[in-house]
């Protein structure tokens, strides 16, 4: 009967559909970008103003509420035929007074062209997350946009208008809106083959503004020219700090001697959240590392410093890499000593079951692979059930054989009232199946177990994705 479900179990059902739902949107997307080769990387600035919750709050919290502003950084695939682009993005709190606020998901736009190299872009964001004791509720956060492009070669610089609505509404509103796009196509042979880095980034601060020892976990890459490079980390505190989390680049020089690789940088970016006092979030800082490579691998340690630009946070750091050499061009290239290989990203609604349990909107990324075994990045951000400030940084060490896999997962997750400004580890043992739906594209299911967590956490969960792989040539 009816009256006999319980309740619990009615709530399962409801979180399976609407997942089922976004899967199947997802898969109706999905063939139009299948066979692309064109992608960019794209960066915007928007301001959103924020409400307060009720006339007191300014009052009890000594809060000036300043717009709060987003800088948006994110990946495009354009379609090989029709003027228009889906991709991932992360927004970042970079002014105001909401530092460690943080959103991910997915855009998508089109370029209309005019006369002269000029476009019309249209675009659609949709992210969640948030933190930084801000007023989302459950964290999705939508904007329409609409710029007008000039084409610069490779580049698009871009101005407009957009408007921002989040969640529970306290956060919305209009402002100009600023965009550059760089295109990279893959279709294209490389004239110097392109030589990048990806790692796993375990880092340890021993001197920092809390006065206490303070453990993070993340992921990095570096793209290198002929003596410089560009960089990109993405840590979270595992330690002391739960909530905090940063995400920030660099430029450098770099030297090789035999097996040793020397490098220093200058850093820029964005961190905050927890009980880190890091103002508007913007950051700086400066690191020196040290590399040892053997084969395509390679092993490093580095030295560093981060400061919060209008805030008092700071912290200095050692950090441990492991990580994997690429050297790689087109998926055109004829050099012999070059092979087909993939970049692999999935994209995913991964669901924690029980009373406590919410949904969240995720991206993995195949690190590096070898024989069976693959080393993944993953990162997941709530939207539902008031969870919006709540998000994950993950390792995935996964082992495949055909379409069955079975995998572990260690990493933080903090925010969004779970265990907020404390310890934030996690560990997950999951089985799941990745089944081609063709060449370039997966689904993806699986069976989520958290076997530890250092505060209370739902125990069961499931997760359903897809899988896209970007060709290209490897050495």
């Amino acid at each position: 009967m009816i009256s006999g479900i319980n309740v619990q179990t009615m709530a399962y059902l409801k979180r399976i559909l609407t997942d089922v739902r976004l899967l199947v949107a997802g898969l109706m997307m999905y063939p139009l970008f299948m066979n692309a080769q064109m992608t960019s990387i794209n960066f915007d600035f928007l301001r959103v103003n924020e409400q307060p919750p009720n006339p007191e709050y300014l009052t009890i919290l000594g809060d000036s509420l300043e717009p709060i502003g987003f800088l948006g950084t994110g990946v495009s695939i354009y379609h090989p035929n029709l003027p228009i682009y889906a991709g991932i993005r992360l927004n970042n709190a970079v002014w105001g007074v909401r530092a460690g606020y943080y959103t991910f998901g997915y855009h998508f736009g089109a370029n209309i062209k005019l006369a002269n190299q000029f476009l019309i872009h249209p675009k659609i964001m949709f992210t969640t997350g948030g933190g930084a004791e801000n007023h989302d509720g459950s964290g999705w956060f939508v904007s329409p946009a609409l710029t007008i492009d000039k084409a610069f070669g490779k580049y698009r610089l871009g101005i407009g208008g957009q408007y921002s609505f989040i969640s529970t509404g306290i956060i919305r509103g209009s402002s100009i809106y600023f965009s550059l796009n760089k295109k990279v196509d893959f279709s294209q042979n490389l004239l110097t083959p392109a030589h990048a880095q990806l790692f796993t980034n375990i880092v340890y601060s021993p001197l920092n503004q809390i006065n206490s020892g303070i453990g993070f976990i993340g992921i990095g890459g570096r793209f290198f020219n002929k003596y410089s490079y560009q960089s990109a980390f993405l840590t979270a505190a595992l330690t002391n700090l739960g909530g905090y989390m940063d995400v920030y680049g660099g430029y450098g020089i770099w030297n090789q001697i035999g097996s040793i690789r020397l490098l220093g940088e200058i850093n820029l970016g964005t961190g905050g959240g927890g009980k880190a006092p890091a103002g508007g979030g913007l950051m700086y800082g400066s690191g020196v590392e040290g590399q040892y490579h053997f084969d395509n691998f390679f092993i490093g340690s580095r030295l560093g410093i981060l400061k919060s630009f209008d805030g008092p946070f700071y912290f200095s750091f050692i950090g441990a890499h492991l990580g994997t050499e690429l050297f790689y061009d087109s998926q055109f290239s004829q050099r012999p000593e070059y092979n087909p290989a993939y970049l692999i990203i999935e994209n995913s609604i991964r669901t924690y079951l029980g009373k406590d349990g919410f949904s969240n909107l995720g991206v993995a990324f195949q690190l590096y692979k070898e024989g069976l075994i693959s080393l993944r990045g993953e990162s997941y951000w709530a939207f539902t059930n008031g969870r919006g400030a709540y998000a994950e940084g993950l390792f995935g060490l996964r082992l495949q054989h055909g379409w069955v896999y079975t995998e572990g997962q260690i990493g933080a997750g903090a925010g969004g009232g779970i265990n907020l400004w404390n310890g934030a580890g996690l560990v997950f043992m999951n089985v799941g199946l990745d089944i081609p739906l063709s060449n370039s594209s997966t689904i993806n299911s699986k069976l989520v177990y958290n076997l530890y967590s250092t505060t209370e956490f739902p125990e069961l969960g499931f997760q359903v994705g897809l899988g896209y792989h970007i060709p290209f040539t490897k050495r």
